[in-house]
């Protein structure tokens, strides 16, 4: 998922773009009017978080500029922006094809703006609070750390945009190893200095990622997001954490640099570890599942078995498919099933013996175990 650093990069990318006029739009976009859009200028780009907000302005035939209007872009997962290139197909990409961008915005001298991903709205105005903007100065510290310390996991609050906008899983990850703080940790329990720690490394990351951002190697920067061991060599715990609303965000910690404070794990959420335990034994379990046994890697050193009969039998001891049943003299005859066909009735010799009193001269019926009589009600003919 892209993040604030990120975000804030690409919004660079689309400030070289103001003040130009778009001679053509494209893209597979049904939210946005591309035909509005020929003939606008992009006015203005504001970044809020992981939120991209473009403003489009009319321009009159007078030469005059009249109010357009705001297009809002998150790039929610995938998103991402490319400024005179199209994107190329992924290494992750199961189908091969070439990705559709959302909008492409086309300049004069062949110049363009692609959008992939991400969601896409009108709006009348960018609805920013910039006290919560991590990337900002007008960062509301104090506000923070009033959040941090609500009665819920830390890593949830860490990545609530409203709290903490353009805080992604990344930085939470490592704020939260910064902080020694367990990412189940209740903030409730945590003091008002340890809120503070952990809003002062979030903002201390975030700041250090801005200054390597023209880096491609920012990964060398992580401390313990996926990695196996943390700094101090420790084993690390991966698992996916989330409220039961929201999305379940991978997270990577260290227990012995991270343990939790004033609470035990099975005190908690017995529900985050019992699924965690789950997913744990599912994956021992297909482990083993996936070993081949002493017997098997044998047979495949030496080669198939043979029966008695000398046809080749599988690793399981099975027949191999073809073989006959008078080729394996270890198969029991098959027992063929009894005669099932229907016992005859004797037809009526005239329509008298249908009426009431009459007996019908039926052949006589198997007695059940219990008594009665098999196909009649309560034993009776």
């Amino acid at each position: 998922m892209p993040e604030g650093p990120s975000v804030l990069q690409w919004g660079e990318v689309a400030r070289q773009f103001t003040g130009r006029e778009i001679n053509r739009v494209e893209g597979n976009t049904k939210t946005v009017h591309k035909e509005e859009l020929v003939g606008c200028r992009l006015s203005d780009v504001k970044v809020y978080g992981k939120e991209l907000f473009l403003q489009f302005v009319q321009i009159s035939p007078e030469g005059d500029s009249e109010q357009g209007t705001w297009i809002r872009y998150h790039f929610l997962m995938w998103g991402s922006l490319r400024a005179n290139e199209y994107k190329g197909v992924s290494r992750q990409s199961k189908t091969g094809k070439v990705p559709v961008p959302r909008l492409v915005l086309h300049f004069a001298k062949e110049e363009f703006l692609a959008f992939y991903g991400g969601s896409m709205y009108e709006v009348d105005s960018p609805a920013c609070d910039r006290g919560t903007d991590i990337l900002t100065a007008s960062f509301e510290t104090e506000k923070a750390a009033d959040a941090i310390q609500r009665a819920q996991p830390v890593c949830y609050t860490l990545l609530d945009q409203s709290c903490f906008s353009g805080l992604g899983n990344i930085i939470k990850n490592e704020v939260l190893y910064a902080a020694k703080v367990h990412p189940l940790q209740p903030g409730n329990l945590l003091s008002r200095q340890r809120a503070l720690g952990v809003v002062e490394q979030a903002l201390a990351f975030s700041a250090t990622w801005m200054e390597h951002k023209d880096e491609h190697k920012f990964k060398e920067h992580w401390k313990i997001y996926s990695k196996k061991e943390c700094p101090l060599g420790h084993k690390t715990c991966r698992d996916w954490f989330g409220p039961d609303d929201g999305l379940q965000r991978v997270t990577t910690w260290c227990p012995t640099c991270q343990p939790l404070e004033g609470v035990t794990e099975e005190k908690v959420y017995p529900k985050q570890l019992g699924n965690a335990r789950k997913r744990n034994r599912s994956g021992q379990k297909k482990g083993r599942q996936l070993r081949r046994s002493p017997s098997t890697v044998n047979q495949k050193a030496t080669g198939p078995e043979k029966d008695v009969s000398g046809n080749k039998k599988s690793a399981t001891g099975k027949r191999k498919r073809g073989m006959t049943a008078e080729s394996d003299p270890n198969k029991k005859p098959s027992q063929k099933r009894k005669n099932s066909a229907k016992r005859p009735v004797k037809e009526p010799d005239s329509d008298d013996d249908f009426c009431i009193g009459k007996k019908v001269n039926v052949p006589p019926r198997k007695q059940s175990k219990r008594g009665k009589t098999c196909g009649s009600k309560n034993g009776l003919n």
